[in-house]
Parts: structure tokens; C-alpha cells; sequence
């Protein structure tokens, strides 16, 4: 069996591709209100890259590069803003039947807890790479943000279970949970993003809500039809942050069945560009990934 790849993960340094998705959040709060997609004001707090400061400078300059990552990589912006406008969304209504736990599979830079005040009663439980977490942390407490909803916990998944990183957390796997497992499944292998669903569907209570993404085959094998797509691979496996694993939308449905699941429903970038996109959007609807929503069967007891 050949060694595992050496990502920047694996070295323990943070996730470059984190950073790439706060600096498309920060550069979509500096345009003007009518005009943004997420409106994320502590996005920026997470980019050190100055390149990539000087891409929002001004609203125009960061339209610009907004657009200019749109066409380089078709797609791919739609995916990294619009999936978290698709999750809060589906947070609000859980929210509304009960729900007062949240799990963030991956975090990276996601600053839900911190947008949204009148979520102080819900707690956060991020998971995330140690080497990625510490650098959010470094950066919450240097700006002074309030993190008392949020509890963080360092696990790798390609190593570590989701089951003993949440121990001993305070999580309550009897209280029903909305669960975001989002850009990562397509950096896992199969067996890690399977053992992760199983391992997901473990610790949370019936009722809970689990929405995760997933990339088309096409996009790893570099036989997809969109150009943004072969070049969003190429940029990752640059970086050493290769992406791994492509599926189809009825596998990755398949194997949140096998882990135990009930599907709610299913959604594509093209899906998201028409529901939250508005009605000129700066994202183009290049179709090579989606997201799928599930359930764990049953009714909520706590």
C-alpha cells in the first residue's frame, strides 16, 4: 500500500482552502447590501494573505475578484457561499422544533454562533483539524469575539472518530441536533467518509438533522465537463490539499441510507444559485457538486 499523501493537514499546518472560503465571504460583505450573498462581517478576521486584502480594498475591486474566481472556477463560488445561506436556513427551523444543538463537522472559518445573537441559547460544538482550529481560536480571542456558545474540539477524521472527539464536550446525544458536515467529504477517502457517517449517525438523537456536500467523480478523475471544475482540482492538488473523493448524488445518498439515515431532500448548485442567488448573482451555477439533507429516524424524546 503506497504512504499516505503528505497534505498541509497531515503536516499540521491550517487549511489553506479555509482561508480561501473566508476570503470569498470577506470580499462578498465589502459589496454593497443589495448585492451580497452570506453578509459575513468576521470572514475577514480569518484571511492574513495580503494578496488577497488588496482583492477587496474597495466594493468594486472585490465584485472583481469575486467575479474573476467565478470564472476561473464556475461553480465552486456558488457551492462555498450558498451552502452555509442553505444551512442557516435549515438551522432557523430546526431551531423552531426544539433543536438547541448544533455540530460543525469541519468547521474551518465559519462564523455562524457569531452572526446570529438570537442563537444564544443554542450551543455550537465545532470540530475541526487541530492545526485549523487553533488558528480560529488564536483569532476569536484576538478580536475579542464572544465564544460562549461555542465549544471547540480538535479531532482529524481521516484518523480520529467523531464519537471520542465530542466525549466528554458536553454534547448530549439524546437532545435532537442539526448537524453541517460541509466541505470536506471530498477530501476523505471512501472508507473515512463512510466510517464518518456511521460515526455521525452514533451521536446524534432521532430528529437530528445532518446536511453534507459532495463532489461528482468527474471533478477527481479530471473528466468533467466544467473547466472551472478540472482547474478548482488542480488548484487543491497545488496546494497540497488534493480532493479525494468524488461521488454521485445517489451514492452519497446510498451511503447516508447505510449509515442509518432517512433522506429529506437533495440540492444542487444549480438549486442554490436559483433559491438564494438573487436576481442577478455574481456566481455562475456550474454543476458538478450538491448537497444532501437527511434525517435520523424517529421522534425527538428530549
Amino acid at each position: 500500500m503506497p504512504p499516505p499523501t503528505v497534505t498541509r493537514l497531515r503536516a499540521g499546518q491550517p487549511s489553506a482552502t479555509a482561508e480561501i472560503n473566508a476570503q470569498m465571504r470577506a470580499a462578498d460583505a465589502t459589496l454593497h447590501p443589495a448585492r451580497r450573498l452570506v453578509d459575513d462581517p468576521f470572514a475577514q478576521h480569518f484571511v492574513s494573505n495580503p494578496r488577497y486584502k488588496l482583492l477587496r480594498l474597495t466594493p468594486r475591486v472585490a465584485l472583481f475578484g469575486l467575479r474573476t474566481f467565478d470564472r476561473l472556477f464556475g461553480g465552486l463560488l456558488a457551492e462555498i457561499l450558498l451552502r452555509g445561506r442553505y444551512f442557516e436556513e435549515q438551522l432557523a427551523s430546526a431551531v423552531d422544533r426544539g433543536a438547541r444543538q448544533v455540530v460543525l463537522v469541519g468547521a474551518g472559518y465559519d462564523s455562524t454562533a457569531l452572526r446570529h445573537p438570537e442563537l444564544g441559547d443554542v450551543h455550537f460544538y465545532e470540530v475541526d483539524h487541530p492545526a485549523t482550529q487553533a488558528v480560529k481560536r488564536s483569532v476569536l480571542s484576538r478580536i475579542g469575539a464572544k465564544v460562549d456558545n461555542i465549544t471547540f474540539i480538535p479531532v482529524d477524521l481521516q484518523q480520529d472518530s467523531l464519537q471520542d472527539g465530542l466525549k466528554g464536550s458536553g454534547f448530549d446525544s439524546a437532545k435532537p441536533t442539526v448537524l453541517a458536515w460541509l466541505g470536506v467529504s471530498y477530501y476523505l477517502t471512501m472508507e473515512s467518509f463512510e466510517r464518518a457517517l456511521a460515526g455521525i449517525f452514533a451521536v446524534c438523537a432521532p430528529g437530528s438533522v445532518l446536511i453534507f456536500d459532495y463532489m461528482d467523480p468527474e471533478v477527481i478523475d479530471g473528466t468533467s465537463g466544467y473547466r472551472g471544475a478540472r482547474r478548482a482540482a488542480q488548484s487543491v492538488r497545488r496546494r497540497n490539499e488534493p480532493y479525494t473523493l468524488g461521488i454521485t448524488e445517489q451514492q452519497a445518498v446510498d451511503a447516508a441510507k447505510r449509515a442509518g439515515f432517512e433522506l429529506v431532500e437533495t440540492n444542487r448548485v444549480t438549486d442554490l444559485v436559483r433559491n438564494y442567488g438573487k436576481d442577478n448573482p455574481y456566481c455562475s451555477p456550474d454543476d458538478y457538486m450538491g448537497l444532501v439533507t437527511v434525517r435520523r429516524p424517529g421522534e425527538p424524546t428530549a
